[in-house]
C-alpha cells in the first residue's frame, strides 16, 4: 500500500496525489491518503482542508490510527523514511518505492508523472460542474482567450512566496501577442477585487467573480484550463490550471523567480516549453 500524507492548499495536494497515483500504478496497489495534517493547529501556516474529493481520484482516505501502525511496522527502523522529501528538485529515486510507502513532502515537478500524464489527466476530472461553469467553459474554449492568474491572499507578506507585481503581466501579454492575436482575457484570483481596482489591459477582459470558485477552487481551475494561453502566477493552483490545458498549441508565461529565495533551483518545476518572465 502507498500512502501520502497530504497537506497544503488544492494544488499542493495534486502534486502529493500524482507521485503516490504513479507509485501504486507501478506496484500495482492501492493508494491512500493520510489527512490528518489539516487537524494539527500550527502557528504562521494557512489553515487548509482536504480538497481532492472533488475529483475522480482514484484513491481513499485512510484512518489515522491505521496510518500510525502501517508506518510503524514497515519503518519503524528507519530514521528519515524513504519516502520523505529531502529537497525540493526532482528524486528519480521516489520512482523506485512499494509496493509499501509512506511519501511525506510536496513533490512538486512533473517529472514525478511526466509517463502516465493521460491518466493524472483523467484522476483530475471533476465529480460535478455547475451550469454556469459549464456556460462559461464553452465560452472561453470557443475563443482565443488568455488566462490570467494572480495570487494574493496569504501571499500578501508572505518571504518565501513574492506577490508577483503588474510589470509581470504586461510583459506576459506583449510576450504572448507577438506570437498569437488574442481575442479575450480572463482574470482569476484570490482578491479579484483587488484586480479590477489595478488592473487594465488593452483587450476585452472578463474579471471571473468568486461565484464561478466551488466548494475548493475547483471551478476556477476548471474554466481556467479551458484557455488557451496562460500567465500564471507563483502558484501551484495556476500550475495545474496550466498543465491540465488539453490545447496542444498552448503558450504558458510564468514567473523566472517562483520563490521569494532567488537562489531556489525550480528547473525540475516548470516545463522545458513555458516561457519565464
Amino acid at each position: 500500500m502507498i500512502i501520502v500524507r497530504l497537506k497544503g492548499g488544492l494544488g499542493n495536494q495534486m502534486f502529493q496525489y500524482a507521485l503516490g497515483r504513479v507509485l501504486a500504478l507501478k506496484s500495482k496497489t492501492d493508494l491512500k491518503l493520510d489527512i490528518s495534517f489539516f487537524n494539527l493547529k500550527l502557528r504562521n501556516i494557512t489553515k487548509r482542508s482536504y480538497d481532492l474529493d472533488v475529483f475522480n481520484i482514484k484513491a481513499g482516505v485512510i484512518n489515522k490510527n491505521k496510518v500510525v501502525t502501517y508506518v510503524f511496522s514497515v519503518l519503524k527502523k528507519i530514521m528519515k523514511t524513504p519516502g520523505q522529501e529531502r529537497g525540493f528538485n526532482f528524486d528519480p529515486k521516489m520512482l523506485s518505492l512499494g509496493p509499501n510507502a509512506y511519501l511525506d513532502g510536496y513533490f512538486q515537478s512533473y517529472k514525478y508523472f511526466s509517463d502516465f500524464k493521460d491518466i493524472i489527466k483523467k484522476d483530475f476530472t471533476l465529480k460535478n460542474i455547475s451550469i454556469p461553469v459549464q456556460n462559461l467553459a464553452e465560452e472561453i474554449s470557443s475563443e482565443n482567450a488568455l488566462c490570467i492568474h494572480v495570487r494574493r491572499g496569504d501571499y500578501v507578506g508572505n518571504a518565501l512566496h513574492d506577490v508577483i507585481d503588474k510589470d509581470y503581466y504586461k510583459k506576459g501579454i506583449e510576450y504572448i501577442r507577438s506570437r498569437i492575436s488574442l481575442d479575450k482575457i480572463y482574470v482569476f484570483s484570490d482578491d479579484i477585487n483587488w484586480c479590477k481596482d489595478n488592473l487594465s489591459f488593452k483587450f476585452p477582459t472578463m474579471f471571473v467573480e468568486d461565484g464561478y470558485m466551488g466548494l475548493k477552487g475547483e471551478g476556477h481551475m476548471f474554466l481556467m484550463s479551458q484557455c488557451k494561453n496562460f500567465i500564471i502566477a507563483n502558484s501551484s493552483f495556476s500550475w495545474w490550471s496550466a498543465w491540465l490545458s488539453d490545447y496542444e498549441s498552448k503558450i504558458v508565461v510564468c514567473p523566472k523567480q517562483w520563490f521569494g529565495d532567488a537562489s531556489k533551483n525550480t528547473g525540475d518545476l516548470i516545463p522545458e516549453e513555458w516561457k519565464k518572465i
